[in-house]
């Protein structure tokens, strides 16, 4: 019986809840891109090893929880190459994953807008304004 990683179940991870939002639709987003081009039900071996390298680089990020969305990141994670590849996917597959997951689409795009304050910036902030 073969099964279809696309309808997956969601674990939650170490991860803050905005993290593992992002993560899941990258994940989403690689899923889509591979099953529309290259066209099996299953994620391909390729797609699969791109999928656990952006998980292993979001989970080994040095900045932790105070991490911004990956997209407005001052240190990139990613080698070139995987930045450049996961790029093109992204690319290819945002505007096909509003039509078929706007809710999520909409989440990440929020996402990307929002900072993310830290525990340093909010005590620099307390102490600037005294």
């Amino acid at each position: 019986m073969a099964l279809d990683n696309t309808a997956s179940m969601i674990v939650q991870t170490k991860h803050s809840v905005r993290q593992q939002r992002e993560l899941d639709t990258a994940k989403a987003l690689i899923r889509l891109y591979c099953k529309t081009l290259h066209r099996g039900a299953i994620t391909c071996p390729e797609c699969e090893g791109l999928i656990e390298y952006v998980e292993t680089r979001v989970a080994a990020c040095r900045l932790g929880e105070g991490k911004p969305n990956c997209l407005n990141c001052k240190s990139q994670c990613y080698h070139p190459a995987k930045r450049l590849h996961f790029s093109h996917v992204l690319r290819w597959s945002m505007p096909k994953f509003a039509w078929r997951r706007p809710w999520q689409a909409l989440k990440f795009k929020f996402d990307s807008f929002r900072s993310v304050r830290t525990r340093e910036d909010v005590s620099a902030q307390a102490v600037s304004s005294r």
